[in-house]
């Protein structure tokens, strides 16, 4: 009997290969949402050390120059802050849209998989019936032949 080979096997190859690349899609965007992320703590830190360092300043005592230039990069750092916000989330869309189509090709991929399943054991059993009827044929021409 020849050996098993999948009658579907050039599709499931070319499902697996689109679950690779849209794999691949989803961690590129989740490594992009985590740059933003990243940016957007580094930013908040600055926030954070500009506003220490504006206490301190300004219990020394500062000119109104200083206070507008402390001011204006506050707002210029919180309005870079939003932005990453609004990135962040639809990043956040992005990924959860791709995450669907993933899980959709995983589906394919795993169906593909379990009719390859049911088709070796169909072929398995085959197999074993032949067996079984070669050896019952050479039992009874061996009978025959004593």
């Amino acid at each position: 009997m020849k050996r098993f080979e999948f009658s579907l096997n050039k599709l499931m190859g070319y499902k697996q290969q689109v679950l690779d690349r849209e794999k691949n899609n989803l961690a590129h965007l989740r490594r992009q949402q985590q740059q933003y992320i990243d940016e957007k703590r580094a930013l908040e830190e600055k926030l954070r050390n500009s506003n220490k360092e504006f206490c301190l300043k300004s219990a020394q005592g500062m000119t109104i120059m200083q206070v507008n230039v402390f001011k204006g990069y506050h707002q210029s750092l919180s309005a870079q802050i939003k932005e990453l916000e609004a990135s962040i989330q639809t990043m956040e869309t992005k990924v959860q849209r791709q995450l669907s189509v993933v899980i959709e090709a995983t589906k394919e991929v795993s169906s593909l998989e379990k009719l390859e399943g049911k088709q070796l054991e169909e072929y398995n059993f085959k197999a074993a019936k032949a067996e079984e009827q070669f050896i019952a044929e050479y039992v009874t021409n061996s009978t025959y032949r004593n």
